[in-house]
């Protein structure tokens, strides 16, 4: 029995003199900052326009379709009239129903590119505590999650930079094609410097 106690007691003295190393960083920081997230944005961003430039040609092209009816409609009989009316009706509530739905998919796609570089950020954050012989490494949120800290234990600058070249890394066969189309489509091509001369 007193050798029982005396390994319980033991186990418990050496837990607490291990130290804990413990720091924390600024979510919402790393997400302003991070460039997985700006990249996402953009091409949110883009994806949006691009809908939005389409419904809009939908939308010219239905109010011509829609004047055309107008002006013809007086030239038709009541019940053609109204059958026409009903189409153009029936064609409008489509084309909205097609944009709410193309909205949602582009929203709930983003949304799902957002959780993974969410879930990417956490395992970067394990991974990085793990080499750095931290214990914990809380997330200062808006809300309060750590309401101080000091500003030693701040690793957000720390995280952001190595996650960033994580990205940077991960994405430098991306970037190296995007650029080089950049300059394909840049540079001239010789018969047209020729000619210029």
């Amino acid at each position: 029995m007193q050798k029982v106690l005396l390994v319980l007691s033991i186990a418990v003295l050496f837990t607490a003199c291990k130290q804990q190393k413990t720091a924390y960083v600024d979510v919402a920081d790393i997400m302003k900052e991070y460039k997985a997230v700006k990249t996402l944005e953009k091409e949110v961003e883009d994806q949006q326009n691009a809908l939005q430039a389409k419904y809009n040609q939908i939308a010219m092209e239905f109010e011509k379709e829609a004047r055309e009816f107008d002006a013809s409609s007086r030239r038709m009989s009541r019940k053609k009239a109204e059958a026409r009316y009903q189409e153009l009706l029936q064609k409008n509530q489509q084309i909205q129903q097609a944009q709410q739905a193309e909205s949602a998919t582009l929203q709930q796609e983003s949304q799902e590119s957002m959780d993974e570089i969410i879930e990417d950020f956490k395992d970067f954050v394990k991974e990085y505590a793990q080499a750095n012989g931290y214990t914990y490494i809380l997330g200062a949120t808006e809300s309060g999650n750590v309401l101080y800290g000091d500003a030693t234990l701040d690793l957000t600058e720390e995280i952001l930079d190595a996650l960033n070249k994580d990205y940077k890394e991960n994405n430098k066969s991306e970037e190296t094609t995007e650029s080089d189309d950049k300059k394909v489509s840049e540079e001239k091509p010789e018969s047209v410097e020729k000619e210029a001369e």
